[in-house]
């Protein structure tokens, strides 16, 4: 890379599935993951020795010209995403699997809710005083849940609000929570109403992708004790 870029504010992590090709047709030449990530080096364990001189004769027979040989690293969507889809949703189906989850995501059974609503105490009613009714609603469809409950909304009604008081009622219950988003900003959006919050934080994820409030968070921020 060039002294301006660096590879950790890319799209490819460390462990990420990969395929490497070849600039301009050898494409998907072998398939890796990345086992070293640095800001201005990348290395891969590939299913395959790759030989450059290799590499170069075939593209000279081929276009008839003594070309350079250009790798192109491209991060293995099909392997990252719906090669685990496939693989949760099969887990489902061993004789051993999660029948519960079978019947809610297979046979789309319908969540079940208490019936009566969920009381709360004072000093945990204090986190969802600032709701309005549709958002003090919502979050009582979610206390009073026994397997999932969704949050539908239009932008700015407030599913942020609902879920950080969410995070602040069920903490204050002793409870553990996971957060988790298809996003970085999704994540560090609700972690900034949290940042004052009187229980421990734990942030994953790459430093670089994390808003700078969130990054003091991430475990390997932390100053290690001597």
């Amino acid at each position: 890379t060039n002294g301006s870029s660096s590879l950790l504010n890319g799209h490819i992590n460390l462990g990420d599935a990969v395929t490497v090709s070849v600039e301009p047709s050898l494409l998907a030449l072998a398939r890796g993951f990345v086992v070293k990530l640095t800001p201005t080096d990348i290395v891969l364990g590939v299913d395959h020795k790759i030989s450059v001189e290799a590499i170069s004769k075939r593209l000279s027979s081929t276009l008839s010209r003594a070309l350079s040989v250009v790798f192109r690293i491209d991060k293995d969507e099909l392997f990252g995403a719906m090669g685990r889809i496939q693989d949760n949703l099969a887990q489902l189906f061993y004789a051993d699997g999660d029948t519960r989850r079978l019947e809610l995501v297979v046979d789309l059974k319908a969540p079940a809710f208490d019936t009566s609503p969920f009381e709360l105490e004072p000093s945990l009613a204090k986190h969802s005083a600032h709701l309005n009714a549709n958002q003090a609603q919502a979050m009582q469809k979610v206390l009073t849940a026994h397997d999932y409950a969704l949050i539908l909304g239009m932008p700015g009604t407030g599913k942020t609000t609902v879920i950080a008081a969410m995070i602040m009622t069920l903490m204050a219950m002793g409870k553990t929570v996971l957060l988790t988003s298809y996003t970085h900003s999704a994540v560090d959006t609700i972690l900034a109403k949290l940042l004052d919050a009187a229980f421990s934080i734990l942030r994953l994820g790459n430093i670089d992708k994390v808003d700078p409030p969130g990054r003091a968070k991430i475990h390997s921020c932390k100053p290690v004790r001597t």
